[in-house]
């Protein structure tokens, strides 16, 4: 049985159960999948993909806002012809966790830097299969290691329930979850979930405590106050329960829109990281979040 790397690009379609097509958007695709719709992937046989079997296994790779794997499944039969294709069956159980918990896809390329030249037998990319294989199969026991002086649930196994749909497609905390991952961050995500989700992520003596804060008033300052009061109690509490003096606590307030200049500036000078999302499932940061992140937390 092989293992094949194939990136989501114009030679490749999704089919729902119903036989109609799927626009390969991140966002499409994401929602197909979490409800059971995504069936199967169609690709054409192309360069290394001609010695593709029946039963391999194949990983479809979306470069769009760095998702990376998001689809797996299993080959059929090859068919012939001018433009011979390949249909993959997905397969639903890791699809979904895939969906909601992508391996980004700046992972995959620091194993396959030439992915964009076309499909890859991943048995020749043996440290590629690892890592992917490692993620798809063992990475939740690791977050769960990780996480555990926090008493929180993984972000896969939060996401991923039927019962959580939303947290896979939050606004808000949906790209944050995808950018701490991406940086090696084990997720977890306080319970019961309130009104709106609190996060706790880990990698090595890192720890990012970060509290969500949607703004209904024009300027949010009540609601900015109310949740830093929230925010830092949270992280007093987690530095006193674990009691490790080598970890390093970073608050991070997660607003539904910009704040004012004023309240950034208060933000920062308590040295509470700050975002907001932008469209097409961005996040941006202010200045001096962005520094302390690229110094300290995003340097993978």
């Amino acid at each position: 049985m092989g293992y094949w790397l194939v990136p989501i690009n114009r030679y490749v379609r999704f089919v729902s159960n119903s036989g109609r097509t799927i626009v390969p958007k991140f966002s499409d695709l994401r929602e197909a999948a979490l409800s059971g719709r995504l069936d199967r992937f169609v690709c054409e046989v192309r360069g290394a993909l001609v010695d593709i079997r029946a039963g391999d296994t194949v990983w479809g790779y979306l470069p769009e806002l760095d998702v990376g794997l998001i689809a797996m499944g299993l080959a059929q039969r090859p068919r012939a012809g001018k433009k011979a294709t390949v249909a993959v069956k997905i397969d639903r159980k890791r699809t979904r966790m895939l969906a909601a918990d992508p391996l980004a896809a700046s992972t995959i390329r620091r194993w396959v830097p030439d992915l964009r030249h076309g499909s890859v037998d991943l048995e020749l990319r043996p440290r590629a299969f690892s890592v992917i294989d490692s993620w798809v199969n063992e990475r939740n026991e690791r977050d769960l290691e990780a996480l555990e002086p926090f008493s929180v649930k993984t972000w896969r196994d939060a996401a991923g329930s039927t019962r959580s749909l939303s947290l896979a497609t939050h606004d808000i905390v949906a790209p944050i979850a995808r950018l701490l991952r991406a940086q090696e961050f084990a997720v977890g995500v306080v319970t019961p979930i309130a009104k709106e989700p609190r996060f706790v992520a880990r990698r090595m003596r890192d720890v990012v405590v970060l509290q969500v804060c949607r703004l209904s008033s024009s300027k949010g300052r009540a609601e900015i106050l109310a949740a830093v009061g929230s925010l830092l109690e949270t992280r007093w509490r987690l530095e006193r329960e674990t009691g490790d003096p080598n970890l390093r606590f970073t608050p991070w307030l997660a607003c539904s829109s910009r704040p004012d200049a004023e309240i950034i500036a208060f933000l920062e000078d308590l040295g509470i990281l700050a975002s907001w999302p932008l469209r097409g499932g961005l996040v941006d940061l202010t200045e001096r979040s962005k520094q302390y992140w690229y110094q300290h937390l995003g340097v993978r």
